[in-house]
């Protein structure tokens, strides 16, 4: 069976995905859309597949069976419910959409319709994580889990990462993955979330001509069933140059996993092995995808696992705002 695909969005995420599904052999990438015409023009050249300026165009075309959804989060959900609705199957980019209300729709349309919806986080697969996960399956990692999340850098260049109307920042945008990550380890839901944020772009070059900055520096604090903890300190606000600095650290009562540089070593009642942190790009998710799609094996990450840590990221713009923790056990309103 060969999967006719469709990638909407030609930037840096839409460049990886088309050249992913492109590059597989059970698919046949057949589309790609991008309003700028340059942008449209130069992937559907290199990979030999028709350019369209209109994505519903792209998605009806006869014959496309999936649809990656590589935008900006805040047109996702329009799109995507666009092509759930017509039979595509989707993958969307991360963070699932802008608001709870969004992700329902999308959710709520691959069921009606019949197909699926993925969330494309692509942490999961990288190979330190799924070392991770291996070891806290089987016990030997130990629990209950403290985990630590830094990633500091200099203003984006994608406009879109800060304006609060369209990625809204690395609390939606980066933070998402720390927040499945922690559920992908442990099975455990969230329960609150406690946060304090500031707007460090303010006032940089690079920043003038955005109007609706999002918090772009921000300290958050998950709590989880079974004792687990996460912390999460993100910042994409500093002055353009400024050296870029990550690191990870994962500690339980038997074991310690922490980055140092491009290896992540994983020490565990004195033994300690090495593992890779290669980025893996949306590969994983799409062979996933393709394989669920063809029966050959189940969805690994929902349109509801995107939807939880949506949530927890709203929830830490609530605590942001309020000062208070916000408790995700509440019926939603």
């Amino acid at each position: 069976m060969s999967l006719h695909a469709c990638v909407i969005g030609c930037g840096d995420m839409g460049k990886q995905h088309a050249r992913a599904w492109h590059a597989r052999p059970d698919a046949d990438l057949v589309a790609v859309c991008d309003p700028i015409e340059e942008r449209r023009s130069a992937l559907a050249d290199e990979l030999g597949v028709k350019a369209y300026a209109d994505c519903e165009a792209a998605i009806a075309q006869d014959g496309v069976d999936v649809v990656s959804v590589c935008t900006p989060t805040c047109f996702h959900a329009e799109i995507a419910c666009f092509a759930l609705s017509r039979g595509r199957h989707v993958l969307s980019e991360k963070p699932l959409a802008t608001s709870i209300a969004d992700a329902d729709a999308m959710i709520r349309t691959a069921r009606e319709h019949g197909v699926l919806l993925s969330t494309s986080f692509q942490s999961r697969a990288f190979p330190h994580n799924a070392r991770l996960k291996a070891l806290m399956a089987d016990g030997s990692f130990g629990a209950p889990l403290f985990v630590r999340y830094v990633d500091v850098r200099d203003v984006r260049r994608k406009m879109a990462m800060h304006r609060r109307s369209m990625n809204n920042g690395p609390v939606l945008d980066m933070a998402c993955h720390y927040f499945d990550l922690m559920r992908h380890f442990t099975g455990a839901e969230p329960i609150s979330v406690f946060a304090t944020g500031h707007v460090f772009g303010q006032g940089k070059p690079r920043l003038a001509e955005v109007d609706d900055l999002a918090i772009d520096a921000a300290d958050i604090q998950v709590r989880y069933e079974d004792g687990h903890v996460l912390s999460a300190f993100v910042n994409w606000g500093m002055p353009e140059g400024c050296e870029n600095v990550a690191s990870e650290l994962i500690v339980s009562p038997t074991s310690l996993a922490r980055r140092e540089g491009d290896a992540f070593k994983i020490a565990i009642a004195g033994k300690e092995e090495v593992v890779g942190t290669k980025f893996m790009g949306p590969e994983p998710r799409i062979a996933n995808l393709a394989e669920a799609i063809q029966g050959k094996a189940e969805l690994e990450v929902t349109g509801e696992n995107g939807r939880i840590a949506l949530r927890v990221s709203l929830a830490a713009f609530e605590s942001i705002e309020t000062g208070r923790a916000v408790d995700l056990t509440r019926p939603q309103e």
